[in-house]
């Protein structure tokens, strides 16, 4: 599936099924490293087909991220052998970001420990169950916002969802993020246990 065909999938959804997106307000830059303050901003969208968490699965929904390893647009290093190849983060017309990419196993081991990667939240451990990429955050620095996955109405995060990486393999992934204001052309992109990365995003 394109990325064309994933915004307009999304769209659509979103027409029926308004999701909260939480964006927190980052304190003013100091050397005290201050946390950033709460505030809220809404979103709309709807979760994928896949209803939850995959057993044994490489992805939530395998046709809502296709594999594009000759556009990589940034690398993060994770734990045990796991990288992230980013290879879109998109802005579309329906108001939302979509960051695509490839999770790398370049081990000859299968990787379980993907809980980690939902961040700590206990309403997305409890809507979803097992492994998936909610933890993952855009922040807005100069707007001082940050903003989390976009959720359905029964809490289930708009991102892919696994159980494991298998050894040497290579998992299609997607997360889509409430869109900060037409004026921000860069954003700061983490996920637990990666390296966070600058990315700059396009268009549709």
């Amino acid at each position: 599936m394109s990325m064309r065909q994933i915004s307009r999938a999304h769209r659509a959804a979103a027409a029926v099924t308004a999701a909260a997106a939480l964006t927190f307000a980052l304190a003013a830059c100091g050397s005290d490293g201050d946390k950033p303050e709460k505030s809220t901003t809404a979103g709309q969208s709807s979760a994928p087909d896949n209803g939850g968490a995959v057993d044994k699965g490489q992805s939530g929904d395998p046709g809502s991220a296709n594999a594009l390893p000759d556009k990589v647009i940034a690398t993060l290093n994770g734990t045990k052998g796991i990288e992230l190849d980013i290879t879109a983060a998109v802005r579309d017309s329906g108001g939302f970001v979509t960051v695509q990419g490839n999770l790398r196993n370049t081990t000859g081991e299968d990787f379980f420990e993907t809980a980690a990667w939902r961040g700590s939240e206990l309403e997305i451990s409890q809507a979803v169950g097992g492994g998936s990429l909610a933890g993952a955050t855009l922040v807005d620095s100069k707007e001082k916002k940050r903003y989390y996955v976009l959720r359905d109405t029964e809490n289930r995060p708009l991102v892919t969802t696994l159980g494991s990486v298998k050894a040497k393999s290579t998992v299609p992934v997607f997360m889509q993020f409430p869109a900060p204001p037409e004026t921000v052309n860069q954003v700061l992109f983490s996920l637990p246990t990666f390296q966070a990365v600058t990315l700059r995003l396009g268009s549709e």
